[in-house]
């Protein structure tokens, strides 16, 4: 089956191949799929079994070079592919698209609250991975009077943690990978060890917009760190920002403060935009 769908002039096309097998799906069924979405120039692919596939097989689709998204998914997760994809989202007169890690869904389901999307691991769902597996949660933070630039956001994020959990602790950090010395001159990244009951530390990254704050913050389990912050890092490095044309007004008006959406859209989407090298985009 082959999907279409026309955004802004994108065409995103994605194929659907469904296996009612007897066997678990083998890597010569996924080399097979490969071959196909490159003879006919799809980027996406999704590779459905009623028996699973052997780990060959999704290590294959997993170290796939090509500028091609596979998923193996069994009948039974194939309801989460909807979250597979790029999420949109916006507020304030600002907005960013993020990419999830391979492996990974976004959750959009509660855009308005604190946290307008989530990601983690495939196969779970927001509560079993808050507990037992790597959390990722962002939103857009408006700058206001009272905090006015990215530092002030972040310590003021801190000082409400800290009035909840007064025993918490938080330390700024200046890069996730080693071969980095030092973050873009607009990020800003700390972790924070907040309560037993985290499970583990908190790793905030923070970039700098016009007159928002994109705030990403991962939640990763004890002892995980050197295999999950660079994820953060990773995540927050490739975001698309956007503001909206606001010249000659400093400030947001009320009505503009209150926007707020999000939506999720396939990759083919974001690498459109990467593609075009303009990463702060200008939204009318």
């Amino acid at each position: 089956m082959l999907v279409e769908l026309n955004v802004g002039g994108c065409l995103i096309r994605i194929a659907f191949d469904c296996k009612c097998y007897s066997r678990k799906v083998n890597v010569k069924h996924v080399e097979s799929f490969l071959g196909m979405l490159g003879d006919v120039r799809v980027s996406q692919g999704a590779l459905v079994t009623t028996k699973g596939y052997t780990k060959t097989a999704y290590d294959r689709a997993q170290r796939e070079p090509r500028e091609i998204d596979l998923q193996i998914l069994p009948p039974d997760r194939l309801s989460e592919y909807q979250f597979i994809g790029c999420v949109w989202f916006w507020k304030g007169g600002a907005g960013a698209i993020v990419e999830p890690p391979k492996g990974w869904v976004v959750d959009v389901e509660d855009p308005a609250g604190p946290a307008q999307f989530s990601m983690y691991p495939l196969g779970h769902d927001r509560k079993s991975a808050m507990k037992t597996c790597p959390f990722l949660y962002g939103a857009i933070v408006p700058k206001t009077e009272v905090a006015e630039t990215m530092e002030a956001i972040a310590t003021e994020d801190e000082r409400l943690v800290i009035t909840r959990y007064p025993e918490a602790r938080f330390e700024r950090l200046s890069s996730a990978s080693p071969e980095k010395r030092h973050l873009s001159t607009n990020m800003l990244l700390r972790v924070g060890h907040v309560d037993p009951s985290y499970g583990g530390p908190e790793y905030s990254l923070y970039l700098d917009m016009p007159k928002s704050v994109l705030r990403l913050v991962l939640l990763c389990p004890s002892g995980k760190d050197e295999i999950y912050l660079p994820v953060l890092e990773w995540v927050g490095g490739g975001a698309v920002t956007m503001s909206m044309n606001n010249e000659g007004n400093n400030s947001l008006t009320s009505r503009e403060m209150n926007v707020v959406g999000c939506t999720l859209f396939p990759r083919g989407v974001r690498e459109t935009i990467l593609k075009s090298g303009d990463r702060d985009l200008t939204v009318i």
